[in-house]
């Protein structure tokens, strides 16, 4: 949705104050300008009173692509279904929202300019981060006090904590909002992992996160870990507000798989026995709307954001390890699938990645590694038609849980991930899935389940299947109602 303006006394007095600064700036200077233009702001929401008893507005703010933040669009989606409520969703300018979002009518999507690249390449870091904070300032006051109604509640998501997280406490305080702190991770650790965990901004980062986070009015997190360490560090409460899928992430159907791999057709066009070019055809997968081809390869799917946190490196020395294992079993006379992996997500280092995977070339061991984004609607179907998954996320913090996992288990997929601290509130080592440290250990573990898939009809792989199904008990919904509801009661 594109900002609207009304025509009333805080646009008038608005207006008038950035002309009058105009004339200003030239003999004072350009600090003094931004501060008349920061303060005619304040002065105009002050103008635009909340006219009580119409209905409950709710503020959800996420300082990331709209698209790419599923939790946040799901929080949108269940406020909206509380009655009499109208909920704005702000964030960057990016990839499409789910559909629940696009459909509600009581859900309005305000798209941010996302921030520009280095104006200055050689200059410090800090001198960057200074322009961007002021260009993001400018752009959430002017959304937040100036274009909405006044909130009843912003529901802010952390990280990122600068300018966020300071912002919406101050559009609380000049509105008379409530203010709630969803807690996914901490800014300062990821700060951290660019410049080193003892630099001086990220010792002021941390002040300030925890400085701000203590003024919420109310705040959830996503583990009981998180929970634990906000109020004996911080002096936080919070409430554990767990990741849940919603209902569209589920096992695909046959028709489903068959139209789906018939849309990817292109993407797989590597593998060099694929099966026909005709769009009517079988596909590499599927024979037709009800059968999967018995030579089909076995799917494994990883989502990432191509980020330092995530180490995608593993994934590529743990198929190298299993390409030499697959070529040893082969010559010694016993089968092994052909294996097609699937990476989805954009992000920093994915062309570094997609070099050193051409480079690879493992297509003569029957493997296949393929990057690709999809639609927000295929992802779900794609992970609800894949063998396995595998997560390489670990945590800045070690608090906070991959809600690429969560969207797996809502599609029935076992998974395959990397071991950190509190991994084992989502993932249980030989229950749900398998927790490794290293490539050594998910090559063994993908070996002895893709082997086992031949010879012993994917008896492994089934159990891990069944056990996840105790996940898909608990949805978002139910969750959320009963956890977070109760703040914006």
């Amino acid at each position: 949705m594109s900002f609207s303006l009304p025509l009333n006394a805080r646009t008038i007095v608005l207006f008038i104050s950035i002309h009058a600064t105009l004339d200003y700036v030239r003999p004072v200077g350009y600090t003094s300008a931004v501060f008349v233009v920061l303060l005619s702001i304040i002065i105009s929401a002050y103008l635009s009173p909340r006219q009580p008893g119409t209905y409950r507005h709710v503020v959800v703010l996420v300082l990331g692509d709209i698209g790419r933040s599923p939790r946040m669009q799901y929080h949108a989606i269940s406020l909206a279904d509380m009655p009499n409520t109208r909920v704005s969703l702000i964030g960057y300018a990016g990839e499409k929202c789910v559909r629940d979002v696009r459909s509600r009518k009581n859900i309005d999507v305000y798209r941010l300019s996302p921030p520009s690249k280095n104006i200055c390449p050689g200059c410090p870091f800090f001198i960057y981060a200074a322009q961007k904070v002021a260009r993001q300032v400018l752009q959430l006051l002017w959304c937040l006090l100036v274009v909405l109604d006044a909130p009843d509640a912003v529901l802010v998501q952390n990280p990122p904590s600068i300018p966020t997280l300071i912002l919406a406490l101050f559009v609380c305080v000049v509105r008379g909002a409530k203010f709630v702190i969803d807690w996914h991770n901490f800014g300062y650790t990821i700060l951290g992992l660019r410049l080193s965990v003892n630099h001086p901004l990220v010792t002021v980062s941390k002040w300030y996160e925890r400085l701000v986070g203590r003024f919420a009015d109310s705040s959830l997190c996503v583990t009981h870990a998180m929970k634990k360490w906000l109020k004996t560090e911080w002096g936080i409460e919070s409430n554990v507000l767990h990741d849940r899928p919603p209902p569209f992430f589920r096992r695909a159907n046959g028709a489903e798989k068959h139209k789906l791999f018939s849309r990817l057709r292109q993407n797989f066009e590597a593998v060099d026995d694929y099966a026909s070019t005709a769009s009517s055809g079988p596909t590499l997968f599927t024979l037709d709307e009800k059968t999967l081809r018995e030579d089909r390869p076995l799917l494994a799917i990883s989502s990432t954001s191509w980020t330092p946190d995530e180490d995608f490196g593993i994934l590529l020395d743990a198929i190298v390890l299993l390409a030499k294992k697959a070529e040893d079993r082969r010559s010694s006379g016993k089968k092994f699938p052909r294996l097609v992996f699937v990476v989805t997500g954009k992000g920093p280092q994915r062309a570094m990645y997609e070099e050193r995977i051409r480079q690879l070339q493992l297509s003569a061991a029957g493997i296949y590694i393929f990057t690709m984004w999809l639609e927000s609607a295929d992802y779900p179907l794609l992970l609800g038609s894949a063998d396995l998954g595998i997560c390489l996320h670990t945590s800045s913090s070690g608090l906070d849980l991959p809600m690429k996992v969560v969207d797996m288990f809502g599609c029935g997929l076992p998974v395959c991930a990397v071991g950190f601290k509190c991994l084992e509130e989502l993932v249980i080592h030989n229950q749900n899935g398998y927790v490794f440290q290293n490539a050594a250990g998910l090559c063994d573990q993908m070996f002895s389940l893709f082997s086992g898939h031949v010879d012993d009809d994917s008896k492994e792989l089934r159990r891990l299947g069944e056990n996840v199904k105790a996940f898909q008990n608990l949805r978002w919904a139910d969750n959320w109602t009963e956890r977070a509801e109760p703040l914006f009661r």
